[in-house]
C-alpha cells in the first residue's frame, strides 16, 4: 500500500492544494487521478467544520484503487476563506477494495450501523437498485443519497449507509455496476461525483435535475 497526503499549503509563492508526501511507486497518471478525485465536490464547506468524508475510486489501470479520508479543517487560505480540506489517501490493490470498505463499516459505532440498517428499508433498497442500473435518459446510474446534516457524529449513519450499499452483494450482480464502485460519503454537489454519493439535504435542495433517495 502507498499513502500520501493532499493539503492546502500557504507558504510559498503559489498557495494552494499540493501533495506533501512523495507518493512513492505512483506514476504521473495515478497521481493525476488522485488529485482530481480525492476531495469531495461542492462549495460551502465552511458551514461543515470538522466534517469527515470517505472517497473511494479506481485508478486507471484497474489493478489499484484509492481511499481518501477527508476532513474539513479550521485552516483559512490567504484570503481568509474557510472550509479548507485535507485528505489522507491510501492506494491499495483493487482486489482488496471491498474488504477495506467492509472493515471501515465494521469500525463505525454499532449504534450508527443499526440506525443505517433501519433506514435501509425494502422500499429504499428498491429505489437504490433502480438508480444503480443506467439505461434511460433520466437514469445515469448514479445513486444519490440524502439526509439532513446535523453533526459530524450523526453523519456516521449516512457513512454506514453508503458503505452498506457499496458492499451489498446484489448490486454486484447488476449489469454495468463497477468492480470498484466509486463512492463519497459526504459531498455538497453530485456533479462529477462518485457513482454512489451522499449529500446533506440542504445541498440537494439548491440543486436540480436529480431524484435522490432520501434516507431519514
Amino acid at each position: 500500500m502507498t499513502r500520501l497526503i493532499l493539503e492546502y499549503i500557504l507558504d510559498g509563492p503559489h498557495p494552494g492544494y499540493t501533495f506533501t508526501t512523495p507518493g512513492d511507486g505512483l506514476d504521473a497518471t495515478a497521481l493525476k487521478i488522485i488529485w482530481q478525485n480525492a476531495l469531495p465536490r461542492g462549495t460551502g464547506w465552511r458551514h461543515y467544520p470538522g466534517a469527515r468524508a470517505l472517497k473511494g475510486f479506481p485508478l486507471d489501470d484497474g489493478r489499484q484503487a484509492a481511499l481518501a479520508d477527508v476532513i474539513v479543517t479550521d485552516q483559512q487560505d490567504e484570503t481568509g476563506r474557510q472550509g479548507i480540506r485535507r485528505a489522507e489517501i491510501t492506494v491499495l490493490d483493487a482486489a482488496d477494495y471491498l474488504d477495506a470498505l467492509a472493515l471501515r463499516l465494521a469500525m463505525l459505532p454499532e449504534a450508527a450501523r443499526q440506525e443505517a440498517g433501519r433506514r435501509l428499508s425494502w422500499g429504499r433498497w428498491k429505489q437504490i437498485a433502480d438508480r444503480a442500473a443506467p439505461g434511460t435518459r433520466r437514469n445515469s446510474g448514479q445513486i444519490v443519497l440524502a439526509a439532513p446534516y446535523t453533526s459530524v457524529a450523526d453523519w456516521q449513519v449516512m457513512e454506514a449507509i453508503v458503505l452498506m450499499v457499496a458492499t451489498a452483494p446484489p448490486l454486484r450482480l447488476l449489469s454495468g455496476w463497477p468492480r470498484v464502485p466509486p463512492l463519497t460519503t459526504l459531498a455538497l454537489d453530485y456533479h462529477a461525483e462518485a457513482r454512489l454519493v451522499a449529500l446533506p439535504l440542504a445541498a440537494i435542495e439548491r440543486l436540480d435535475g436529480i431524484r435522490p433517495v432520501i434516507c431519514t
